[in-house]
């Protein structure tokens, strides 16, 4: 016998149909992969900047990791966390029920804080220097060499997806009851997430 989909439950909050969420995981992911392919770029200009004693190539190295930096990664990293936060609210995993969704969350912020008070002004200072100036270069590279680490780092915890619920994710919702089913109640199965 087939039965009528029902709409979630109040509280529980609405779900993506499985084409708009593949949809959504395919932009988060693609941009996501992006991210860190402009790090892996700004990470191997740094590094052709401090190695090069050609001060033209030192130049354009920084005009190229200013425009990545400052036009792209923006960008970039505010989808990414648009369209994480749409997968997790509106999807079974919930934004806070899980520690990897939890730990990826706060990745992506501390990266898009870094990038917003650390890192455009690192760029925006090599870009105005006239001369090559190590420090500067060396702080960038750091700063990206971090990132990139994070950034893979975030890309693990989407595929193991580690440490299990979070205590607001044991938590079962509240119901008006429990369901029932012609037989009576239905009885209360424990399913362990990955």
């Amino acid at each position: 016998m087939n039965r009528p989909r029902t709409t979630p439950a109040a509280g529980r909050g609405r779900r993506l149909s499985p084409r708009w969420r593949k949809a959504i995981l395919t932009l988060h992911v693609t941009v996501a992969v992006g991210w860190v392919g402009v790090e892996i770029a700004q990470l191997l200009l740094g590094l052709v900047g401090l190695t090069t004693d050609d001060p033209e190539v030192v130049r354009a190295t920084r005009v190229v990791m200013e425009i990545l930096g400052l036009e792209l990664t923006v960008g970039i990293a505010w989808m990414t966390l648009l369209t994480g936060l749409l997968l997790a609210m509106a999807t079974q995993w919930g934004l806070l029920k899980h520690y990897w969704i939890a730990t990826k969350l706060v990745v992506t912020v501390t990266l898009m804080l870094d990038g917003h008070f650390l890192l455009q002004h690192w760029l925006r200072r090599q870009a105005d220097l006239d001369t090559a100036s190590e420090s500067v270069g060396l702080q960038l590279v750091i700063s990206m060499s971090i990132a990139l680490v994070l950034l893979v780092a975030a890309t693990a915890l989407s595929v193991h997806k580690p440490w299990g619920r979070t205590r607001r994710g044991r938590r079962r919702p509240a119901r008006n009851g429990p369901a029932r089913s012609a037989d009576g109640p239905s009885p209360k199965v424990e399913v362990n997430q990955p």
